[in-house]
């Protein structure tokens, strides 16, 4: 998924956010080749000064692998817990708190971690019939490596 936010494109407002399901090649995705439908990302009115931002997350299909381990470790936990109750009699609650706090806290989180991000400020935004294009580098979060593009077209 790739969302772009565009930072105040006018007085009031702060934000605006919009996503997209994209496949990349090689690092590098180019809005500027999709059909209209798919390359529209903001209808915004734009004052002056503005920025773009870029967050791109990992795949799905790794997500739900990592959903799948993040259950399996809290169905393990939750086993290591009821074991414990069993082999501490009298103190089960005291032996089994800390692992049951862990299993609360794993599987819990089920969002999409950020694998690339990038921005741009935009200080000249194109006049009325006039169009641009802005490729944004987007930079892994940890490590600040590059990891590739995406292009958008600006237009007045």
């Amino acid at each position: 998924m790739v969302q772009v936010d565009i930072i105040w494109p006018r007085m009031g407002i702060a934000k605006k956010s919009a996503m997209r399901n994209v496949v990349f090649k090689r690092g590098v995705y180019d809005f500027t080749k999709e059909p209209w439908t798919k390359r529209v990302i903001f209808r915004e009115d734009v004052e002056g000064h503005c920025g773009l931002a870029v967050s791109v997350t990992e795949p799905v299909s790794v997500q739900k692998i990592r959903r799948f381990l993040r259950l399996s470790a809290k169905y393990a936990l939750k086993m290591g817990a009821d074991f414990m109750e069993k082999a501490m009699v009298g103190y089960a609650d005291i032996a089994s708190a800390p692992i049951d706090a862990l299993a609360q806290m794993t599987g819990e989180k089920d969002v999409p971690e950020t694998i690339a991000q990038g921005v741009m400020d935009i200080e000249n935004v194109p006049g009325a019939g006039e169009e641009r294009e802005a490729t944004i580098e987007l930079f892994r979060p940890r490590g600040n490596r590059k990891a590739g593009s995406v292009t958008l077209l600006l237009r007045g």
